[in-house]
């Protein structure tokens, strides 16, 4: 029964992380494009990034990071040989 509650919550997180990576992804994109067009002089998406950048790129760069982080700690405690 517990194996089951773990699969959901681990589900569960896995999802919020695909979800995060598809903003960060759609980000970039935007990013890019938004750059392209200041260069051109219509300023108008790169403002709104600029806007956006703190409320929603920052968390999701934090949480993506922060999870490769953990990951990788896991990864290396479990793979860790016992002596």
């Amino acid at each position: 029964m517990e194996n089951t509650n773990e699969t959901k919550w681990k589900q569960t997180i896995d999802n919020v992380l695909i979800y995060n990576l598809y903003i960060l992804i759609i980000g970039s994109i935007f990013l890019a494009i938004s750059f392209i067009l200041s260069i051109n002089g219509n300023l108008f998406l790169y403002n709104l990034f600029q806007k956006l950048w703190y409320p929603l790129f920052i968390p999701s760069l934090s949480l993506f990071f922060t999870a490769i982080l953990i990951e990788a700690i896991l990864k290396s405690l479990i793979n860790q040989p016992h002596k």
